[in-house]
């Protein structure tokens, strides 16, 4: 039995990662008629620990959440251009931990979980763990990691910095699982 796929979530986080991430699940939510839902989780700097020790007033909670707002929006804009989106676009940001928040919001086994490939060093991910290992690990769906291409990465850092070249990969979930899309979108090179 085919799955239908009734929602794409991406996890955003202002990324070339992410922005690739977005415009890949973008083309998918086209492909299956599916709303994109963006969502970007944040915590408080210090975490979540250093806030309920010591917490924030109400106007710095506000602070960081329109940042994260505005994070989300650049990121959307960057990745599909100015509103309006041809699609069923339903952004969110959430105040979690990125892997679990990301888990939770494809909770759905018609959710698709659309994730960049992570950038960060090996120090950050000792520290705060690998969002698309989490993914990988805890999603009812079908997951794709997507690499960013070249112009993303100068794009978000300035720099002609070459990405690693992989094409993105989708994870099945379950024996009875249909899923077989390994090929990534076509490139005009």
């Amino acid at each position: 039995m085919a799955r239908t796929v009734e929602r794409v979530v991406v996890g955003v986080d202002g990324s070339a990662g992410s922005v690739a991430a977005l415009r890949q699940g973008a083309q998918e939510a086209a492909r299956h008629g599916a709303a994109l839902c963006p969502v970007l989780a944040w915590s408080p700097p210090g975490g979540e620990a250093a806030d309920a020790l010591q917490p924030a007033p109400a106007d710095v909670r506000a602070y960081w959440e329109a940042q994260a707002r505005s994070a989300l929006t650049k990121t959307c804009e960057r990745a599909l251009g100015a509103a309006p989106f041809r699609l069923r676009v339903a952004p969110r940001i959430v105040r979690a931990e990125p892997g679990p928040a990301l888990v939770a919001s494809a909770r759905h086994d018609t959710d698709m979980l659309v994730l960049g490939a992570g950038s960060h060093g090996l120090w950050h991910r000792f520290l705060h763990g690998s969002v698309s290992r989490h993914c990988l690990r805890h999603a009812r769906g079908p997951v794709l990691v997507v690499h960013p291409d070249e112009a993303d990465v100068k794009d978000a850092r300035g720099a002609a910095r070459p990405p690693r070249r992989h094409p993105p990969v989708v994870v099945p979930v379950g024996p009875t699982d249909t899923w077989n899309r390994t090929a990534g979108p076509e490139r005009n090179s």
